[in-house]
């Protein structure tokens, strides 16, 4: 059921080139390091981010039941899904606040951050 939960629409092999930016996800992720990405518009920031969660360990049962608790506390838990198998990834606009991106929102902040795929 675990393994049904895991599926994800990308993956790091979809990225061509980059092999050095591939080979410090990799560093990254097995050590659990931080990654900062810098670089201009179109250099693959995003695209590379946006794999992370497919190169990282899979989730255990208890990290899966947990993730599935909290989505479905905060109202994003899709219908469809009894369990969440996947690493959740967000993408915060580069402008957003501390408080937004901590969670001590107002109105419109919530709104802002709302927008943002989870």
């Amino acid at each position: 059921m675990l393994s049904e939960a895991a599926q994800y629409s990308v993956d790091l092999r979809d990225v061509h080139g980059q092999q050095a930016a591939k080979r410090a996800l990799e560093v990254a992720c097995a050590g659990g390091h931080n990654i900062l990405f810098i670089g201009p518009p179109g250099a693959g920031k995003t695209v590379l981010a946006k794999r992370i969660p497919t190169i990282l360990l899979p989730m255990s049962l208890e990290e899966a039941i947990e993730t599935t608790r909290i989505r479905s506390v905060a109202g994003v838990l899709e219908d469809s899904r009894v369990l969440v198998g996947t690493w959740p990834y967000r993408s915060p606009h580069h402008t957003i606040g501390d408080q937004a991106m901590l969670g001590d929102l107002t109105e419109e902040e919530e709104t802002g951050r709302n927008a943002c795929p989870t």
